[in-house]
């Protein structure tokens, strides 16, 4: 099912024009994977409210409940847009609010009593993660996701829209470690070949630069689950990469990959991206 006409154009009235136009003309678009939503709903069992959105995208429910879309990372300031937080959750908000959305649980409350979720718009077959995604709203996180929130980012990405405009955003450079500065405990992507490989008693390193520069290292407990995945030291030497994580800049830049959907093979044929269909109504 695909969004229809009369919803988003309420939607686009009640969010702010700038950004928030992308969001509803990917609503109109039906931007996304309907099977991917159809299925999700099959194994949900209730409906919710949201009253509140956080600066880091976490819905507070109706019934006090705090969820959280473990497929976002909570957005941050740029130079550019040093509120980015604070007006995506606004718009976020604006999306979700006196509606009942269904809700898909993903697991158990963690520490903090916050509930890993989907959630589905009334009239939308895409979540919502997805949704943001899409619109540039938020930047996917560095954990395992399905194959249309891939698609969705991916879209926005090539597209330049939402916070993918913004260079504090853009793919780092690993021959560039200057540009790693100020990147510290933020997610980030990186781009480039690998040069070499080094293997220690507990660690396997990615190395795309001479000493000091960026490397990625896996824990060799860790390595098994690139090896199922179909990642060698052989499939991965001088191969161009993607990888996504979080900086670290002791001694020089560097990210750890904790598993294989951190790294993306640049040098092959792209994915299908999401595309724009007609609305059905």
């Amino acid at each position: 099912m695909f969004i229809k006409k009369h919803f988003a154009q309420r939607l686009l009235f009640k969010l702010t024009p700038m950004r928030l136009s992308v969001i509803a003309a990917c609503l109109i678009a039906g931007l996304g994977n309907p099977a991917l939503g159809a299925e999700g709903r099959e194994s949900v069992r209730e409906h919710v409210e949201v009253v509140a959105v956080g600066d880091r995208l976490e819905m507070r429910l109706a019934d006090g409940r705090v969820v959280v879309m473990p497929t976002l990372e909570p957005q941050r300031a740029s130079a550019a847009e040093p509120e980015r937080d604070k007006a995506v959750a606004a718009q976020v908000l604006a999306l979700v609010q006196g509606k009942t959305l269904t809700l898909q649980p993903l697991g158990a409350a963690d520490r903090w009593g916050r509930v890993p979720a989907r959630l589905f718009l009334p009239d939308a077959e895409d979540s919502v993660d997805e949704l943001l995604l899409a619109a540039g709203l938020a930047m996917r996180a560095a954990v395992a996701a399905p194959e249309s929130a891939r698609r969705a980012e991916d879209a926005a990405r090539e597209a330049g829209v939402g916070l993918w405009a913004d260079p504090a955003f853009h793919a780092l450079a690993p021959n560039r470690p200057q540009d790693f500065s100020g990147r510290e405990g933020a997610l980030a992507l990186v781009e480039g070949q690998v040069g070499s490989i080094g293997r220690t008693r507990t660690r396997i390193y990615l190395n795309f630069g001479g000493w000091g520069g960026f490397y990625a290292s896996v824990a060799q407990r860790n390595w098994p689950a690139f090896e199922r995945a179909g990642f060698s030291e052989t499939s991965l030497r001088n191969r161009k990469l993607r990888l996504r994580g979080i900086v670290d800049l002791d001694r020089a830049p560097h990210m750890e990959l904790f598993h294989p959907e951190q790294i993306e093979f640049m040098d092959e044929p792209p994915r299908a991206a999401a595309q724009p269909s007609d609305p059905k109504f």
